[in-house]
């Protein structure tokens, strides 16, 4: 049984143009889970699938470990509270594909395929067995509701026993939809200090694990850069700055067969520490050399910039709008069809 329950959301971009960010908790308003549905699965494109991202973890483990990265603000301020089960983590995409399917505002909402991606709170390399359950009962529950499933999007800061499992687990076949990595690399020479959990796991040697997930998925890896322009944290002297220096040591050992670049503006909070804003004109002539070593490469801008949204930056803060008794229905209707999910994956 679902330990957590939806109690507000708030809305991302003008109006929530850009989609909603869902509130949950755990028996304590204090601690508060995370997710987050977008319109369009990418910033500023109109497309025929919407986008999900969803947390495997109230707070972050990573921050119990010492681990955490330094510029996200869940890892900075939010106690680890738990990690979720399959349950939990499920119910979030079900529950939010079944808000955009009752969405009377929002009418295109109802046909998109859906594509989810396990970025919200948590690292997932520590919650792969929930979450590999959790993607089950997930396309089970859209199977069932007449839904389409684009992909499923993993994303790990590298946690290198999480890739051995899903490298078999693709070999296998478990899975029903297609599955994606996403490595959230965003630094080589400072790495260490803005991410910690490289010195367990340097990336050059998650980079050779991912290349051989990708051989076997035929799915090209996404490698996430976030663009830092003079980032300090407020307990650290060192500065960072992306540039075309650092990103060599990567197109040095990435083959392009297998990976693709996703370059993201940071989102500043003085919570975290200090950065200046990044140039676009710099930001685009990343990108450009990138795409000109061979590489497809993408630019985005953050969603819900104002709302501080990406990279953990929300940090529990509690939402502004409560619920309605048509989204508590909804919930209880996720808890039935979760419930019927467990009962016929254990049976298969």
């Amino acid at each position: 049984m679902s330990r957590t329950r939806l109690f507000g959301y708030d809305k991302i971009g003008s109006n929530g143009n850009d989609g909603i960010r869902y509130a949950w908790n755990m028996g304590d308003s204090k601690y508060i889970l995370e997710s987050a549905a977008f319109k369009s699965k990418t910033k500023g494109e109109e497309s025929k699938i919407a986008g999900y991202t969803t947390s495997v973890g109230i707070g972050c483990i990573l921050r119990n470990f010492g681990y955490a990265c330094k510029f996200c603000r869940t890892g900075k301020l939010v106690p680890f509270k738990a990690i979720l089960s399959a349950e939990e983590i499920a119910k979030q995409n079900i529950l939010m594909v079944l808000t955009d399917m009752n969405c009377s505002v929002h009418q295109e909402l109802k046909e998109k395929r859906r594509e989810f991606a396990y970025m919200g709170q948590g690292e997932p390399g520590y919650s792969y067995l929930q979450l590999r359950l959790a993607i089950k009962i997930t396309d089970y529950v859209m199977s069932k509701l007449g839904q389409s499933v684009h992909r499923h999007i993993i994303s790990t800061s590298g946690i290198m026993e999480m890739l051995h499992a899903i490298k078999k687990d693709i070999e296998s076949n478990y899975f029903d939809s297609k599955i994606t990595m996403h490595f959230s690399l965003h630094a080589t020479r400072n790495r260490n200090d803005l991410m910690p959990i490289n010195t367990l796991y340097p990336y050059e040697n998650v980079i050779q694990e991912l290349e051989k997930i990708s051989k076997i998925s035929g799915e090209k890896v996404c490698l996430g850069v976030l663009l830092f322009n003079q980032f300090k944290t407020n307990s650290s002297s060192l500065e960072h700055t992306t540039n075309l220096e650092e990103l060599e040591d990567v197109l040095s050992i990435a083959n392009p067969k297998h990976f693709r670049f996703s370059f993201c503006e940071y989102n500043n909070s003085l919570d975290v520490g200090t950065s200046q804003i990044f140039s676009e004109n710099e930001a685009y002539k990343i990108c450009e050399y990138t795409r000109s070593k061979g590489y497809e490469a993408k630019l985005f801008s953050s969603f819900g910039k104002e709302e501080k949204t990406a990279c953990g930056m929300l940090a529990g803060k509690l939402p502004e709008y409560k619920i309605s008794k048509k989204w508590s229905d909804l919930e209880k209707y996720a808890d039935e069809l979760i419930s019927e999910a467990l009962i016929c994956i254990s049976n298969d």
